[in-house]
Parts: structure tokens; C-alpha cells; sequence
């Protein structure tokens, strides 16, 4: 199975309040069909575990062409892309009922201990000889690494919540979108939308802690990072674009 495709309707529940699908919905949706195909290849949730080995998001890069709304029929599609050094690559694309492309993105994956959290090699599980591997590029270059701009500023401080924990025992990658999008929508001049973010997720972040949001306006869009200290747990490039 070279790709896994699924057709799906967008439900109220993961649009905003403009009835269009929210960035966070789309990371949850793109992290079921990463799990399921990874299931279906045999390097899923269960076959980590048994090794003491979990899959983690690192990096992402999304592209909308358009933003489904409320009630529209979309197919998604994953596939795996093998490795490059420690990251496993992962594609997406949706599209619409007319089989047009409304979205792209690339992903980044690490592979890390479930005790000692710390990296393994993807090539002692999964080498680039994997039958799997399909080298079509929804996005060619891999989501690149995040620098951020000197302008920051404190927005505010949350602490980690039991509500914000997934199954890795670790704040959830949407989550880290919801906090993001929290912080810089009064950024978006009226008449835009979120056209590209890019997102590195540099360290887990767990119940209890408190992280310190940031903030600024870029020449782009905006730009949102959250710190546990002096640690970056989590970078975000937004890019605003007109709406179509």
C-alpha cells in the first residue's frame, strides 16, 4: 500500500468561526492517517511499542490553496517518503470532490525511546530499502528549521494541562496550534487567512509545567513560540494570504 486515501466530510465541530477547517483540525486529521497508514505498512503505534519505540512529529510544512468549509467532502491522502538522517518523511495532500488540490504539506518524524526519550537512527527500523517508500513530493523540501524573529514578545503564561496530554504522554501537536492561534489572531488583518505555517517542535512538554507564549507581527504574517525557560518546545511561522 503505497498511499492511504480516505473521503471524508468536514464537521462543524473542526471549523472556526468562520465555518472553514481550523489549522489544529487539520494537524489531527493528518496524524490519524499518518497512524493508520504506518499501521498498515507495519511500523505503527503497536509495532513501536513492542520495541519501546515511539513515532514523534518534529516538523511541519502546510500549504492551503483553499480552505474547506463546513459539510464539504474532501479526500485525504498520506504517504511515506523514507528517511533523511534522523527524520522519517511523510506527505499529505487533500483535495475536493472535483479531485482539485486544496492542500499540501510535508512532515517530519523522529523516532524516540518511550523511557529514555532519547533518538533513535530511522534506520535501524526502517531503511530506505522499505517497499513502502513512495518518492512523490507533495512538498519537496523537508519542513525546514525555524529561526525566530528578535521582535518576540511575552504574550502569556499557561500552564500544561491533563487535557492538552496524548496518548505519548506529552502535550499533543494540535494543542501547541490552538495556543498558537490563541495568541496571534488579533495579527490577522481582516480579509486574510493562515495561506502556510511552518511548525518545529523542539522539546515535549508535559502536565504541570509552564510554558511562556510569545509573539509577533513578521512581514509575512506572524510568528508564535513557546519556551519552557530558556528551552524552546515549540515554533510557528504563519503566512497570511488573501481569501479565496
Amino acid at each position: 500500500m503505497k498511499s492511504l486515501r480516505d473521503l471524508i466530510k468536514i464537521k462543524s465541530y473542526e471549523t472556526d468561526l468562520n465555518g472553514h477547517l481550523k489549522p489544529q483540525s487539520l494537524m489531527l486529521l493528518m496524524q490519524e492517517m499518518a497512524n493508520l497508514h504506518a499501521d498498515a505498512l507495519g511500523f505503527g503505534y503497536d509495532n513501536l511499542m513492542e520495541k519501546g519505540i515511539i513515532w514523534v512529529l518534529s516538523r511541519s510544512h502546510v500549504v492551503f490553496n483553499r480552505i474547506p468549509a463546513w459539510r464539504e467532502e474532501v479526500e485525504i491522502e498520506t504517504w511515506h517518503k523514507g528517511s533523511d538522517k534522523l527524520f522519517g518523511l511523510r506527505d499529505f495532500t487533500m483535495r475536493d470532490i472535483n479531485g482539485t488540490e486544496i492542500v499540501k504539506a510535508t512532515t517530519s518524524w523522529l523516532i524516540i525511546g518511550t523511557e529514555n526519550r532519547r533518538l533513535q537512527r530511522i534506520e535501524q527500523h526502517i531503511g530506505n530499502d522499505h517497499p513502502s517508500i513512495n518518492m512523490v513530493h507533495a512538498i519537496e523540501e523537508p519542513a525546514p528549521k525555524l529561526h525566530p524573529p528578535s521582535e518576540l514578545q511575552l504574550v502569556k503564561r499557561r500552564e500544561v494541562e491533563y487535557s492538552d496530554i496524548d496518548m505519548n504522554h506529552h502535550t499533543n501537536n494540535a494543542r501547541y496550534m490552538e495556543w498558537a492561534l490563541d495568541c496571534i489572531h488579533s495579527l490577522i488583518p481582516k480579509g486574510l487567512f493562515v495561506k502556510e505555517f511552518i511548525v518545529n517542535f523542539n522539546s515535549e512538554s508535559r502536565v504541570g509545567e509552564v510554558l511562556d507564549h510569545f509573539a509577533c507581527k513578521t512581514e509575512k504574517g506572524a510568528f508564535f513560540e513557546a519556551k519552557r525557560g530558556d528551552t524552546s518546545v515549540v515554533q510557528i511561522e504563519f503566512i497570511f494570504a488573501n481569501a479565496l
